[in-house]
């Protein structure tokens, strides 16, 4: 298939095609297996009672065991709840039973509704004959004058609620729907796959800049947002890489002239020399931290497994060796793809700032199931909790009026967001319990 020629492939069409096809094979499906019950299923036998086998069961005494029971009434049957006569029907029953007219009554329901589409025709019987044999479908109910007094009644049974063919077709229909949901789950894994995995793309493109393009697959709908969202991604990144070279050249090139500056001072007297020294001497700092952060922001080396616990163990020991109070809470091992020297310089930054602001930092080290968790705790004065998001910004510093040489520029934890960001983490600060901040990293766990 040539290049940016679109595909014809199913799990290429727009949804909208692939909504449609889908419903389209259930419909065939459900059709098909539609007539296959048609033809293969007996047809249902209704429920009926002839004129003979009323008047047979007419005949047995009250009581005998039968499912058309005889019982005996002293008052004559009326027709209540739409039940009619006929005098034609009533005559034939009568002749059947050896009885007078008068003797007998007959009463049932219609099999003909005078009000459905499908109406009897004028003169017609209320139900069916056949060779002179009335078929009834409905409820019936048969009566003969008892000689010794009162009336034997014969009552047909109400009909089931469901009936044996009624079941056979619902169990069909369940076994159409069974059919079809194999063909539902393919087509919404089908469907979603591509979308999850255009997710998890997405996620990786907000935390890491430098992460692989979003993949160009699935419906047509997601090949252009991931077109367009690759395009938008790459001006970015471009834009960016211009501002960072545009402020790392600044910052170089403001070496040059305040290296003159230092020269030229060297003349001056004690009272102007020192503190122009001094402002030159802060300017270097900025100019350097700023060029630190600009090459630390991107985190962009070779990637390799680290193990987070070594490392932090490794960093904790170099920093009580000087003098600084830095201890291990808790260590597990944790190992990450990342950039090593990166990784180090994240850890370094938030081990300095809790000893530089907290009096001593506390170092812990967790593994969930897919995370790494780094913490680095001291028990300084803490941070206002409007301003615990801040404090990741850029020359941000928690006292503006700490001196440069005492309180830094504002650069570390910013720093370390840049490079946990860059690695797919998060990084968050948070007030401990009892005073003191605590700044959480979490990076994906190498698998």
């Amino acid at each position: 298939m040539a290049e940016g020629r679109p595909s014809l492939r199913f799990g290429a069409l727009p949804i909208f095609w692939q909504t449609l096809v889908l419903l389209l094979a259930g419909l065939v499906m459900a059709q098909i297996i539609s007539i296959l019950l048609v033809i293969y299923l007996p047809a249902p036998r209704p429920d009926f009672y002839t004129m003979t086998e009323i008047a047979e069961r007419l005949r047995l005494e009250p009581g005998s065991v039968h499912e058309l029971t005889v019982r005996h009434v002293d008052s004559e049957p009326v027709a209540e709840g739409g039940m009619i006569s006929d005098p034609a029907i009533t005559a034939r029953l009568a002749y059947q039973l050896g009885r007078p007219v008068d003797d007998v009554r007959l009463l049932f329901e219609a099999d003909q509704s005078e009000v459905f589409p499908f109406t009897r025709q004028p003169g017609s019987s209320a139900v069916p004959i056949r060779h002179g044999q009335p078929y009834f479908f409905n409820t019936v109910e048969a009566a003969e004058r008892d000689p010794a007094g009162g009336w034997r009644v014969l009552r047909t049974p109400p009909k089931a609620g469901i009936t044996a063919w009624q079941q056979r077709t619902m169990i069909w229909f369940g076994l159409t729907a069974l059919a079809l949901l194999p063909f539902g789950w393919l087509f919404a894994r089908r469907l979603t796959r591509p979308i999850r995995r255009f997710v998890g793309a997405v996620e990786r493109l907000g935390h890491d800049r430098d992460a692989p393009p979003v993949p160009v697959e699935g419906p047509s709908e997601l090949r252009l947002t991931a077109q367009a969202l690759n395009e938008m991604h790459a001006r970015l990144h471009a834009h960016l890489r211009e501002r960072t070279a545009m402020i790392g050249a600044i910052a170089h090139d403001l070496r040059t002239p305040m290296a003159r500056i230092a020269f030229r001072i060297e003349g001056a007297p004690d009272k102007i020399r020192t503190p122009v020294q001094a402002d030159i001497e802060q300017m270097r700092q900025m100019v350097t931290a700023t060029i630190g952060f600009l090459r630390g922001d991107a985190g962009t080396g070779e990637r390799h497994p680290v193990d987070l616990a070594a490392l932090a163990r490794r960093l904790a020991g170099e920093a009580s060796d000087t003098g600084s109070p830095v201890s291990i809470a808790m260590i597990e091992r944790a190992v990450v793809d990342g950039d090593r020297s990166a990784l180090e310089r994240m850890i370094q930054n938030l081990i300095d700032n809790a000893v530089q602001y907290g009096g001593g930092a506390e170092l812990i080290v967790q593994r969930d199931i897919d995370r790494a968790r780094l913490t680095v705790a001291d028990r300084g004065p803490g941070i206002p909790e409007d301003e615990l998001e801040r404090m990741f910004e850029p020359f941000e510093r928690r006292d503006p009026s700490r001196s440069r040489s005492t309180g830094g520029l504002g650069l570390g934890l910013a720093i370390a967001r840049s490079i946990a960001q860059a690695h797919g983490g998060t990084i968050q600060a948070g007030n401990r319990d009892g005073g003191g901040l605590a700044v959480t990293v979490e990076l994906p766990a190498a698998a």
